[in-house]
């Protein structure tokens, strides 16, 4: 299954949809084999697949998955209609990922920055947005950007 398109990777692994309990031979035999493998911690392997736009990091521990590190789904369409949203929220602080995924759709990547944090990112076209979470509450964004 080496080489999948971005888009057959994601959906793959969705497919397989919760990953807990499951080993890394069976991810690799649902989905092929990895870009990447790095030692993470005594009994750790960071374990990454790319193709296209879509990446996903998954620690593993002692073969067992452990944790989803980061995913990014690529570009997400609407760049103006996705900043409008972000705007007609307002202030973002306090706000939990729900209420914020309700009006703007769900995050394009995601990245576990510490204990209990995730920083979420939208990415289209023409605009992009990172926001801190502490749980799921929005602590602030990092970072904007729209053309």
């Amino acid at each position: 299954m080496f080489g999948l398109s971005g888009h057959r990777l994601q959906q793959g692994f969705a497919e397989l949809g919760d990953l807990t309990n499951r080993t890394l031979d069976e991810i690799v035999a649902a989905v092929g084999g990895p870009v990447s493998q790095s030692m993470a911690g005594p009994g750790q392997v960071l374990v990454q697949w790319q193709s296209g736009s879509y990446h996903i990091g998954i620690l593993f521990e002692e073969g067992l998955f452990a944790g989803i590190m980061s995913e990014d789904s690529g570009v997400l369409p609407g760049g103006r209609k996705l900043a409008q949203g972000f705007a007609n929220l307002g202030n973002l602080a306090g706000r939990s990922k729900a209420e914020i995924t309700a009006v703007v759709g769900p995050h394009s990547s995601f990245s576990v920055t510490g204990p209990n944090q995730v920083l979420l990112q939208w990415q289209s076209d023409v605009y992009h947005v990172a926001l801190l979470f502490e749980g799921d509450i929005c602590v602030g964004i990092t970072h904007e950007f729209a053309i």
